[in-house]
């Protein structure tokens, strides 16, 4: 047919608002439709993919980790309590801040501190003073009556041996007139012996003339034996003995001996004096520094951390041992956490933990590892007969105490010390490491 043969330029000229504009619409119904089937098309993959990926994170996850039901930083907390009673004069903290080991935290006066002590020891320090010098004056009186003595010492040894020198000269003196006497008298006795031979004298002569003999040998012998008594009396005198006479204090010699003894006791008394007046000297000063203390007491911190509590107010009168506050060690911290009794079965000591504290942001993470699990809590007190029974539908839970291993990142660090008291008492999440994730390395 000829309406058939009509070419496609022919029907759009012959009808151009109508027929080219059907042909048009018939375009723009079909292309559009194929680009949005298209576009659903990867819309379905991608989310199909997001889907699988969050499956396999999720499945990953509940066969590798068991997360916490809730967990709570805890913490060391250190009593500091006053030294001494009296009155707070100065308070350098306020709860919260940062404390290192050695800071100044507290003053505490106490005027009316007994000096009691420092004045028994110092009247007694004065005393020993006071008996040192008057030994001291002993020792020196001693000494000067020692050159005295020793002196008579020397003078009695000289004029004794010069007594001596002279007896000797006497008796030698007399030993020579004994001596002629003696030959005089043999002369006599050879005489009138010769005499009595020849019958010229009277035997009563001859016998006077014997006697005269032996009398004027006694005479010589006497004198020889004085003589040699007055050589060892000598050598005695020399030697600082005297035979003539008993020791007694009137010998200069025994009185010299006596003041050396005196001498070196007094001198032995006196180094132990010293020796007590120093001891009792360090006494003194360690009773001021007691009473100085006593009065004005300075109390530090003993270690690093923060002001967790403060009980102490200024002019505020504390007594021995009454509370000042609190301070939360920093370095002495560990995590309780709380999970499902059913997971306890995946948990064992050392298993690895991730901490994320709440309220710190996502750059405060902690690590550590489980040190204790402690089951049954409020429903058993141990070592009783009775438990307390809990409703079937109640949840139960483990506590788990978590032992930190690392600090937080140095970004973060500062925070703790911000009034953050340590993260002590914020509550986070735990996440627990309980199997290896080496199946899901080739995913």
């Amino acid at each position: 047919m000829p309406m058939f043969k009509r070419s496609p330029a022919s029907q759009r000229t012959k009808n151009v608002n109508g027929q080219h504009s059907s042909i048009h619409g018939l375009k723009v119904l079909y292309e559009p439709k194929s680009v949005r089937s298209l576009a659903s098309n990867a819309a379905m993959i991608l989310i199909s993919a997001a889907l699988l990926s969050w499956s396999f994170r999720f499945m990953k996850a509940q066969l590798t980790t068991v997360n916490s039901v809730d967990a709570v930083m805890n913490g060391t907390l250190t009593d500091i309590r006053a030294q001494q009673e009296g009155v707070i004069s100065k308070v350098t903290v306020k709860t919260g801040q940062s404390i290192n080991s050695e800071d100044l935290l507290f003053v505490i006066e106490n005027q009316r501190t007994s000096q009691l002590q420092a004045q028994e020891v110092s009247s007694r320090l004065n005393q020993q003073e006071a008996e040192l010098r008057q030994a001291q004056e002993r020792l020196a009186h001693k000494l000067s009556l020692l050159n005295i003595v020793n002196r008579d010492a020397v003078n009695q040894e000289r004029l004794a041996v010069l007594e001596n020198q002279q007896n000797q000269k006497q008796l030698l003196s007399d030993l020579e007139g004994a001596k002629s006497r003696y030959q005089l008298a043999e002369l006599n006795y050879k005489r009138a012996k010769l005499l009595k031979s020849e019958g010229a004298i009277a035997e009563a002569s001859f016998d006077a003339a014997e006697i005269e003999l032996k009398q004027r040998e006694s005479e010589v012998e006497s004198l020889q034996a004085k003589l040699a008594a007055l050589q060892v009396n000598q050598d005695a005198v020399r030697n600082g003995l005297s035979l003539s006479r008993t020791r007694s204090n009137y010998d200069p010699s025994i009185r010299l001996v006596e003041l050396q003894l005196q001498i070196a006791e007094d001198q032995q008394g006196i180094e132990t004096l010293k020796k007590t007046i120093q001891g009792t000297k360090a006494e003194f000063d360690q009773a001021k520094k007691d009473l100085q203390h006593k009065q004005v007491v300075t109390i530090k911190s003993p270690e690093s951390g923060v002001m967790w509590r403060l009980t102490a107010q200024l002019g505020k009168f504390v007594q021995q041992g009454d509370s000042l506050g609190q301070i939360a060690a920093c370095n002495q911290r560990w995590v309780d956490a709380w999970v499902d009794e059913q997971k306890v079965q995946l948990l064992q000591v050392g298993t690895p933990a991730e901490i994320k504290l709440n309220g710190t942001g996502s750059s405060v993470t902690l690590t550590g590892k489980i040190s204790v699990i402690r089951s049954g809590i409020g429903r058993l007190s141990a070592g009783e007969d009775t438990v307390v029974a809990m409703m079937p539908n109640l949840p139960r839970h483990t506590q788990v105490h978590i032992t930190l291993d690392t600090e937080p990142s140095s970004s973060s660090s500062e925070n703790m010390h911000n009034g953050n008291l340590c993260y002590i008492g914020y509550t986070g999440r735990v996440v627990f490491k309980v199997r290896s994730t080496s199946f899901f390395a080739g995913f």
